[in-house]
């Protein structure tokens, strides 16, 4: 067998739905098997890989064995005399696999070739690759130095930009998301993978040994590979900064003097330090950076009304300084306190939560203010103006640094992108059909022919980029049922980097694309997505726990009365109150839902004498998850009131 590709799955399910798709069509005619080793995603992977390719041979682990340890379950039964190892978050032309097998055909020097990569918009992606490390690329490279002189060879020898993108040349290091290798190389150098290495770095020590023996790593960039980088493992936490550096001081153990070795790792941790400060920094200053600003506005509100209000309209004496000092910073804390809660700082933005919290913020501050003692009380109209001020200013600077770019918050309100479909008359209606279902999708203006006949389309593929320009689209859709992958690349290059892609296969549920390599990959799809995944939802259903609880404490006295069982209420309330429970919970235990704490009461209405069977609760627990509110356990705690201690 010429060709044995090999692709380590985990809750990808879309992504390696389209990857698979793209690997059949470039394996067409060849002599090559697919294996797909699942470290046991929960995403229902399995599942589809049976049902849609049941030709491909496929290995479900039982837990996450990692990249290295699942690469080599496939290597052990390989047939191929070339082994592909490839990510599933990877998308190739086809005529991919004869153009690697070619090369190594033709160049027995070569231990192991890989691609050009781009990303899901067609941006140059550096990391097909790599110089070794040595100490300085090391330093580098953890300490983000590397980032700051992107195009220097000596700051950024770790993408080995030394070789052009566009030149074949031989390299130290090639990317483990897509690397051709041959079947006696690996058997020469005692095996693919060290499994030693759970995630990241195993190509470094792969790409390290095949050079050692003798043979080259080559970088070929007459192939391009789309890579939809970070779906598979997200890179931009502290955690994978640890992970990648873990993963980076085994290598220099294992491949350097124990002398080198120690003061690279000594190094390394120092960059690991700098890098995890950085990290914290812009991590805190992203989640902060909109309630600071609101602070800001709030106090510069507070200043000019409470002078407004001392000079102009009461003409006194001005406020001391440390009374202000005692009362304006709690005033501002409550206020953003309360923007907090109400949703303002939540991804999807809406104004109305902005005046809900304010409102809100001002009723408790003038609460607040009630309980101060008499010299602290110096105006409750300072408050209620200089709120109704604050509202009016914030709206309108959130608006106005929305729209220079500053705040990358969603609009609720906010128009869908313009998108075109480069599909076959037929496709295209079946294509629209699936849109409509799909939240967030976009507003299609119209069809673009794949042949050289326009028909009833806006346009032909070939003239796709004068018109994309000209009617400012910002999304292209292909539709892979009469257009090839070559095609999908060929126009991508054509059209720029400026649009969003996506890519879809015929009868597949999802839209498959990203809009950088520093990015996710994202999608459209018709599977469920659960309303209590998002951390909004999950903060507010904990304050309605809280809240709920507290009122029915205090009222306890007069709630008994009400109670089946009395005796519960008071354990229940401080159960919930304390975290250990929630007043609405799943009514079966849940694995693939999100997951949340046991609850009190189940996820529908209480009638005596009837208990819904395991199939129905199923579904209940479902429509839970997918479509909660606030308001939904709200309701569920008034229809259930008498359940409160228990049922």
């Amino acid at each position: 067998m010429k060709l044995s590709v090999i692709i380590v799955n985990y809750n990808v399910k879309y992504f390696i739905e389209v990857c698979l798709h793209s690997v059949q069509k470039a394996a067409r005619g060849m002599d090559a098997e697919v294996i797909v080793v699942d470290n046991n995603s929960q995403d229902g992977s399995g599942e589809m890989i049976r049902e849609k390719f049941p030709e491909i041979t496929l290995i479900e682990n039982k837990d996450n064995k990692g990249f290295s340890k699942a690469n080599n379950q496939g290597v052990a039964i390989a047939k191929g005399e070339y082994i592909l190892f490839i990510n599933p978050d990877t998308v190739m032309p086809e005529d991919f696999l004869q153009k690697l097998c070619g090369y190594l055909d033709e160049h027995p020097e070569a231990g192991s070739v890989g691609p050009k990569l781009i990303d899901g918009r067609g941006n140059y992606a550096p990391d097909g690759k790599k110089s070794f490390p040595s100490l300085s690329v090391a330093i580098f490279k953890t300490t983000g130095i590397n980032k700051i002189f992107s195009k220097s060879p000596y700051f950024n020898k770790y993408y080995a930009v030394h070789v052009d993108k566009d030149q074949t040349a031989e390299v130290d290091m090639l990317s483990g998301c897509c690397m051709m290798v041959r079947r006696k190389v690996i058997d020469e150098i005692g095996g693919a993978f060290d499994e030693s290495y759970f995630m990241y770095c195993e190509d470094f020590d792969l790409s390290y040994r095949i050079q050692k023996s003798g043979y080259k790593n080559v970088y070929y960039p007459e192939t391009t590979l789309i890579h939809y980088k970070g779906e598979s493992t997200r890179k931009a936490t502290i955690s994978h900064v640890r992970i990648f550096n873990d993963a980076l001081s085994t290598f220099v153990r294992k491949h350097y003097s124990k002398s080198h070795a120690r003061l690279f790792i000594m190094l390394i941790n120092v960059g690991i330090v700098l890098r995890a400060i950085f990290s914290v920094l812009k991590q805190v200053l992203k989640v902060l950076r909109m309630p600071l600003f609101d602070a800001l506005i709030l106090l510069g509100t507070l200043i000019l009304m409470t002078q407004f209000w001392v000079e102009e309209v009461k003409n006194i004496l001005p406020i001391p300084l440390d009374l202000l000092l005692k009362t304006f910073p709690v005033y501002i804390l409550l206020w953003v306190l309360s923007l907090y809660f109400n949703g303002v700082y939540d991804q999807s933005y809406r104004a109305v939560r902005v005046v809900r919290g304010m409102a809100i913020g001002t009723v408790i501050i003038l609460a607040y203010y009630g309980l101060l003692p008499p010299e602290l009380r110096y105006s409750r109209a300072i408050i209620i103006f200089s709120g109704f001020i604050g509202t009016v200013g914030m709206l309108g600077l959130h608006g106005l640094l929305y729209r220079l770019g500053i705040f990358k918050f969603i609009p609720y309100d906010h128009i869908p992108g313009k998108a075109v479909v480069v599909a076959t008359s037929e496709t295209y209606t079946q294509t629209m059909g699936t849109l409509r279902e799909v939240n967030y999708a976009p507003e299609l203006i119209g069809r673009i022919e794949p042949k050289d006949e326009k028909g009833n389309a806006i346009t032909t593929l070939k003239d796709l980029n004068k018109f994309a320009y000209t009617a400012e689209v910002d999304e292209i859709i292909y539709c892979i049922n009469g257009l090839s992958y070559q095609d999908v690349f060929d126009s991508m290059q054509l059209c720029g980097t400026e649009y969003e892609y996506k890519i879809h296969v015929a009868g597949s549920m999802s839209f498959v694309g990203s809009n950088s390599s520093q990015t996710a990959g994202d999608l459209y799809t018709l599977d469920k997505r659960y309303n209590l995944s998002d951390f909004a939802k999950q903060r507010n259903k904990r304050i309605i726990d809280v809240l709920s609880s507290l009122i029915f404490i205090i009222l306890s006295p007069v709630l008994l009365f009400f109670c089946k069982k009395p005796g519960g209420l008071i354990r229940n309330s401080l159960s919930v109150l304390f975290g250990k429970q929630t007043w609405i919970g799943y009514s079966l235990r849940q694995d693939k839902l999100p997951m949340i704490r046991k609850g009190v009461l189940p996820p529908y209405n209480i009638l005596d004498g009837y208990v819904p069977d395991e199939q129905i609760k199923q579904e209940l627990d479902n429509t839970y998850a997918r479509k909660y509110t606030s308001g939904t356990d709200v309701k569920l705690l008034i229809d259930n009131f008498k359940y409160l201690g228990g049922f």
